[in-house]
């Protein structure tokens, strides 16, 4: 199990690599991160962008919260470029009211809206690891949800034991 974490984490990170050369004209580093909802829900509608919000609480003296910082700093971080990134302190009563309505069971939470700002893709509770944060931002980068890929009953295999 933790051999086919690590390729999965080598191929994502080739991944990143491949993507971060095809951005132009953005900067590197540290990303944008909204404070204001709203402000972000624009700026996401008007680029036609996912909406990735995380529900945290800041530290007692107002620094940003631990997962944000670690994810600027994070090899996935390239992978935030195709999102409007938004971060909510819950510990106000705006950032509860949004938490609530968003349905953020608690924090650290993270959430995704589809490209059209309709209706929440993805929804997690808890923190995340590197290689969680990778697989969730190439995952939703479209804003759409991924297509199931379950088996269909014609690519299921039969067993046959006479």
């Amino acid at each position: 199990m933790v051999r086919l974490q690590s390729v999965w984490f080598l191929f994502l990170l080739g991944m990143i690599s491949l993507l971060g050369g095809r951005v132009s004209g953005e900067t590197q580093g540290v990303k944008v991160w909204w404070t204001d909802y709203g402000s972000a829900y624009r700026l996401a509608e008007k680029e036609r962008k996912p909406l990735l919000v995380v529900f945290e609480k800041s530290d007692a003296l107002g620094q940003p919260p631990q997962t944000v910082r670690d994810l600027n700093q994070n090899p996935a971080s390239s992978l935030l470029n195709p999102y409007v990134l938004c971060r909510i302190d819950v510990s106000t009563e705006i950032g509860r009211d949004l938490a609530r309505q968003f349905a953020a069971p608690g924090v650290p939470s993270v959430v995704i809206t589809d490209k059209r700002l309709n209706r929440v893709i993805y929804r997690r509770h808890g923190p995340l690891s590197n290689l969680d944060w990778a697989v969730m931002l190439v995952s939703y980068r479209t804003g759409e949800r991924p297509a199931d890929r379950s088996p269909q009953p014609a690519e299921q295999r039969t067993v046959c034991y006479t």
